[in-house]
């Protein structure tokens, strides 16, 4: 109900008819609204992790150019979402303004730790030479910036102009990061 209504268009009294309880009841439960907003947040952050692990499991015999390119499908197949997922991102994009500073602060120890991994495939990349040697955090940050922008896009544009899109960004990212200056 948070990802489709927002925080302010969900009521207690509706998501506990949503469950089939009496309001009281989800009060036992979590103390407010905002106890279980984060709550989520954190299962959708968790949630996230766990499929994220479970993608650089999946290519971890792999080149870095395909589990690099695997890495940024994972994060940009907006269409195949889960219910946590698509409510952490909601989450991020549009938080609710008195919790704005406290989302701020665990998105950012959640990105702290995807960062190690995505560090990890920037300097994969670097070893096996792909990539000139490079600031790496400047590489995230750009993933990070692509990802971010696709993921406005995708709310904007039909399917097929999105996935024109997020073709061009993603060979666009790649020759941006192989034509690097040696820093």
């Amino acid at each position: 109900m948070f990802a489709d209504s927002g925080y302010e268009g969900t009521s207690m009294s509706e998501i506990a008819k949503a469950v089939g309880i009496k309001t009281p009841s989800i009060y036992a439960h979590f103390k407010s609204k905002e106890q279980l907003f984060l709550q989520l947040t954190e299962e959708g952050k968790a949630e996230e992790q766990e499929a994220f692990q479970k993608c650089l499991k999946q290519s971890e015999e792999m080149a870095a150019k395909e589990r690099i390119e695997q890495a940024f499908d994972f994060f940009t197949d907006f269409s195949q979402l889960t219910a946590g997922q698509s409510f952490l991102k909601r989450s991020m994009m549009v938080p609710p303004r008195h919790l704005r500073d406290q989302l701020r602060i665990n998105f950012m120890a959640y990105e702290s730790e995807l960062n190690v991994h995505l560090e990890q495939l920037f300097i994969q990349g670097i070893e096996e030479g792909l990539f000139p040697r490079q600031d790496v955090k400047r590489m995230v940050a750009q993933f990070y910036n692509a990802i971010d922008g696709l993921m406005v896009e995708y709310q904007i544009y039909d399917d097929l102009l999105f996935h024109d899109r997020k073709r061009i960004i993603g060979e666009s990212l790649m020759r941006m990061w192989t034509a690097a200056a040696t820093t």
